[in-house]
């Protein structure tokens, strides 16, 4: 009877301290979740910034030197242009004359790279018109051919285009039109030559639609012959016979100067 008292009056007065304790667990595992909730939150912050800031830095940096690489490409490019025109008298002729050794290749090198390009496009075009692809092909040795007609070899306008020897087909088809313009050409150069050396008439003016102009002609006229007796009359002065004798015969020396 004894012990089953104490038993009970232990097993009551224990059970609030339990209580208390097991609240106290509780509620210090949920301090701990909520701090280990916080560490990943702030820990995935950490790690986006960490990733973010240095990727900002990098464009930043990338974005300054591609800048600077710009402005240096742009500042040769103005100092080359400079040399070339040779207007500045702080220039050498060594400058000078490099750079437009250097421009002359570049040039060059540029219309050969436009020439085969326009090349290449122009037979393309060429191609592409009906049924001249298997006509070029038909000209091409027998296993070429097959392999263009059945396509084990490239066979698009642009690609055939490309080959060396479809360029040499499509030559020789052009040729007598080729010739044909080349010569029309010459033509119209030798006739613009000729009408350039041309010299129209003698008083007749240059301008078109002005013809000779009658008041002018007289007035030359009478030019030539005031030269003319005034050099009749110059050699009378110089002459002492001369002079007796157009004094002895006024109507002689009349009839000389036209009167």
């Amino acid at each position: 009877m004894a012990q089953s008292l104490e038993v009970n009056i232990k097993t009551t007065s224990d059970v609030p301290q339990a209580m208390d304790k097991a609240k106290s667990a509780t509620s210090s595992f949920g301090k701990q979740m909520d701090d280990i909730r916080k560490k990943f939150s702030t820990a995935f912050k950490d790690i986006a910034l960490g990733f973010i800031a240095p990727m900002v830095l990098l464009n930043a940096a990338i974005g300054y030197i591609s800048a600077a690489i710009e402005k240096r490409k742009q500042d040769i490019k103005d100092a080359y242009d400079f040399a070339v025109k040779a207007e500045s008298k702080y220039l050498d002729a060594e400058t000078v004359l490099l750079a437009k050794q250097r421009s002359g290749r570049e040039q060059e090198q540029k219309e050969k790279e436009m020439s085969k390009t326009a090349r290449i496009t122009e037979f393309t075009k060429f191609l592409e018109q009906p049924g001249m692809r298997d006509t070029v092909a038909d000209q091409l040795p027998f296993f070429r051919r097959m392999r263009l007609k059945s396509g084990l070899d490239a066979n698009s306008a642009e690609d055939m285009a490309k080959s060396l020897d479809v360029q040499e087909v499509i030559k020789r088809m052009l040729a007598p039109a080729v010739a044909a313009s080349q010569k029309a050409q010459s033509k119209e150069i030798e006739a613009a030559k000729k009408s350039a050396d041309f010299k129209g008439p003698e008083g007749f003016g240059n301008v078109i639609g002005v013809g000779p102009n009658p008041v002018l002609e007289a007035m030359n006229s009478q030019l030539e012959e005031a030269k003319k007796t005034n050099t009749l009359l110059e050699k009378i002065a110089g002459d002492a016979g001369a002079t007796s004798w157009m004094n002895s015969t006024p109507s002689r020396a009349a009839l000389l100067m036209g009167k």
